[in-house]
């Protein structure tokens, strides 16, 4: 009988080859900066945060590594997308028509980003479920499962090494448009609201107190933030990745991500606390447009983050893990109080720009009178300057019906030519003298009277001008829902998802926040016949249904982490 032979190995698995290289690309970038610690950590204002062909962004440890890939690439755009997602481009047009097809260039390379997904096993029955499942049952009924990780590798490529841009050009020049955007402020000390604001009224998880003194650092003892004014920094960039440095310290906290340990300055886990600390401060930075430089004090751990790398890429693994939930934490702060601003000041510009509805008044039409039409007696009136006759006489006209929302506008004069002769507090005469004259004869009705008749009637035949009144109107109620909390939607694999009402396009725009307010991955009519309890849980329901968002959530697993300075 031939006996058991040992499965051929077949070298390192997909994650080692990954963190090889990660750990090659982190020490050329350490190497650099050691050669020049004034050198960024990126590119200055060269890269937006990395998103995939659909809109949505990569977590902070993937994040990092794509910003160098697409540095030392020399891409501009920082997209990217998988092979069966470049694929999936080449469906029919919606009218059927094949389209030019999207492929990726040949002698491409592609490049690992790691994801984490979860099976979920019933310790009896071994039945298996959902992560998303999973996460819904009570905590009894959680005990009932064994949960494992598994870190999987993924190859993406960016959208410069595919033909996107001769076989899909509207996408392409929509996608560099996204991401030329510039910077959010430079100069001697531009300020960043939504960071001020968290400062101002102790947003963040713990005090932030800019004093006039000369260190930065992060108290675990008291929990709480030091840093110098922002006057005494070179400029507001030095200012805030200081900061971030240090918010990005206190996410360690045991309340928090629990990552501290005891040790001693200048343990490898001291180090590694601070190489996790200028990454996230790096990283938050570049999202926000800022340019991030070393911080001083670091530069000291430099060749202890080299010796590091070198002896054990694990060690780049375990700290860009780190960096991940830390930059998370913060950005999604940073977001929530910058859609917050965003907010007030929409909120603040209506009530400025508002007329009040007894003012504004919109007009009715209820005759209109041709030259086919006696019109005589209008002309006698009108000729001999008796526009008070006119009116009498013009009011004669009106059957008594109420608002036809097709005809009522926010100006009693919408052509060439016209002239609004007279009116009073309910009536109003227009004449226009080409093509033998014509007379219109308006009821008017004020803003108020408009928005009953909508709320009534919808606006299903309404003109241009009545709709702009029902997008006013969902406006302020979307406004109002918002004042105590920007809504969003938890989807099945986890991902949290904002909600904005665009007056604009009449449309809930829904998509992740940041401080320039919500990126728009999806678009939905908003229906002004339905309440907007209904609108919101329509676009609920569809983004449910949506594939995409189907897949088993990505998590990090937990892992400690070294003290602050």
């Amino acid at each position: 009988m031939a006996g058991y032979r040992k499965p051929k190995n077949d070298g390192p698995s997909s994650e080692d080859k990954a963190l090889d290289l990660f750990a090659e690309m982190m020490i050329e970038k350490i190497e650099s900066i050691q050669g020049d610690w004034r050198k960024p950590w990126f590119t200055e204002g060269a890269l937006q945060w990395p998103r995939n062909l659909s809109g949505r962004e990569y977590n902070g440890m993937n994040a990092f590594m794509l910003l160098l890939h697409c540095e030392k690439e020399g891409y501009t755009i920082p997209r990217f997308c998988t092979f069966d997602c470049v694929q999936r481009l080449n469906k029919p047009g919606k009218d059927g028509q094949e389209l030019p097809r999207v492929s990726v260039l040949r002698g491409e390379k592609s490049f690992p980003v790691m994801l984490t997904t979860f099976t979920c096993i019933h310790k009896e029955t071994k039945e298996k479920i959902k992560y998303d499942d999973y996460k819904k049952l009570s905590d009894k009924e959680k005990e009932e499962y064994n949960v494992y990780p598994k870190m999987q590798v993924f190859r993406v490529f960016n959208v410069a090494q595919t033909n996107l841009k001769e076989a899909r050009p509207e996408m392409w020049e929509k996608l560099e448009q996204e991401n030329g955007h510039p910077k959010i402020g430079n100069g001697e000390q531009f300020s960043f609201a939504p960071v001020d604001m968290m400062i101002k009224d102790n947003l963040w998880i713990c005090p932030i107190k800019p004093m006039h003194q000369d260190q930065a650092y992060y108290s675990i003892s008291k929990n709480e933030i030091v840093v110098p004014e922002k006057e005494q920094f070179k400029d507001g960039e030095a200012f805030y990745g200081t900061l971030f440095h240090e918010m990005t310290h206190s996410t360690g906290a045991e309340s928090v991500l629990d990552r501290f340990k005891p040790t001693a300055f200048g343990s490898p886990e001291y180090a590694k606390e601070e190489l996790v600390a200028e990454l996230g401060s790096a990283l938050v930075s570049q999202r926000y447009g800022m340019t991030k430089h070393i911080k001083e004090d670091s530069c000291a751990y430099l060749k202890g983050w080299l010796d590091e790398l070198k002896e054990s890429p694990q060690f780049i693994k375990t700290t860009l893990l780190d960096v991940k939930r830390a930059a998370s934490l913060i950005t999604q702060k940073v977001d929530k109080v910058a859609l917050d601003l965003k907010q007030d000041v929409s909120e603040q510009e209506q009530q400025e720009n508002k007329v009040s509805a007894t003012e504004k008044i919109f007009y009715a039409s209820v005759a209109y009178l041709q030259f086919a039409d006696d019109t005589r007696q209008l002309d006698e009136l009108k000729d001999k300057g008796d526009y008070k006759g006119l009116l009498t006489l013009a009011k004669e006209y009106y059957d008594g019906n109420g608002m036809d929302e097709q005809q009522t506008y926010a100006s009693p004069l919408r052509n060439r030519g016209d002239d609004l002769l007279i009116e009073d507090k309910d009536f109003a005469v227009v004449y226009n003298g080409s093509v033998g004259g014509t007379y219109e004869v308006m009821l008017k009705y004020t803003e108020q009277e408009v928005r009953d008749h909508i709320r009534r009637y919808g606006i299903g035949r309404a003109s241009d001008d009545v709709k702009a009144v029902a997008r006013d109107m969902a406006a302020e109620q979307f406004a109002a829902v918002s004042r105590q909390k920007i809504p969003a939607f938890e989807l099945p694999g986890g991902e949290v998802l904002y909600i904005g009402y665009n007056r604009e396009t009449d449309s809930f725009d829904v998509g992740p926040a940041t401080n320039a307010g919500i990126i728009a991955q999806h678009s939905f009519p908003y229906d002004h016949d339905a309440t907007l309890d209904d609108n919101l849980q329509r676009v609920n329901e569809q983004l449910n249904e949506m594939e995409e968002y189907h897949a088993e959530e990505v998590q990090e697993e937990d892992y400690g982490g070294g003290m602050h300075r």
